[in-house]
């Protein structure tokens, strides 16, 4: 037998949801926030990036209490669960269209490390160093390389021990 529980908070669809180990689960949505849920205390957290920051595409877990989440404005950002704003973020993690910035459409963390991996549509998958020290100048995102691909990347997930990635690539974006 199973056991679902419905946790109501988002104001509009959500778009992504990861959980480490503990069961604090983050999902993200079209209301421009990210949720820290509670499940044992039946409540959440909000995180919102302010009045700038567009809706969240995707969200990884780092540690128990760091997140990323990527940006359908082009923005990569750093967040931990004891903080209401990101910690770090990069504006234009995938770079340009014209003159509007790449959305960030799919990320993924490898768990209790510093590595992450970021997609879009500019033609390149994105690694990334994640910076979660305990100092505010030891906080941070800073490129590690890049990989040609070519198509949407829809979705990434990292193996264990970061021996292989894979990703799901597609001819548009997932969300349409």
């Amino acid at each position: 037998m199973a056991y679902i529980e419905t946790l109501y908070g988002h104001q509009a669809g959500i778009t992504g949801i990861d959980c480490h180990r503990n069961e604090r689960p983050i999902s993200t949505g079209r209301d421009r926030t990210a949720r820290s849920w509670k499940i044992a205390e039946d409540s959440h957290l909000i995180f919102r990036g302010g009045s700038r920051v567009s809706s969240a595409d995707c969200v990884s877990c780092l540690k128990d209490d760091w997140f990323l989440s990527g940006h359908d404005d082009g923005k990569l950002s750093l967040w931990m669960t004891d903080k209401k704003k990101a910690v770090a973020t990069v504006d234009t993690a995938h770079g340009f269209f014209g003159s509007l910035p790449r959305g960030v459409t799919s990320c993924c963390a490898l768990k209790s490390s510093d590595l992450a991996v970021t997609g879009s549509n500019d033609g390149y998958m994105r690694l990334w160093k994640v910076m979660t020290g305990q100092r505010l100048d030891e906080r941070g995102i800073e490129p590690l390389s890049k990989i040609p691909v070519f198509g949407y990347i829809n979705g990434l997930a990292i193996g264990p021990k970061a021996r292989f990635c894979v990703t799901a690539i597609g001819q548009e974006h997932r969300l349409g």
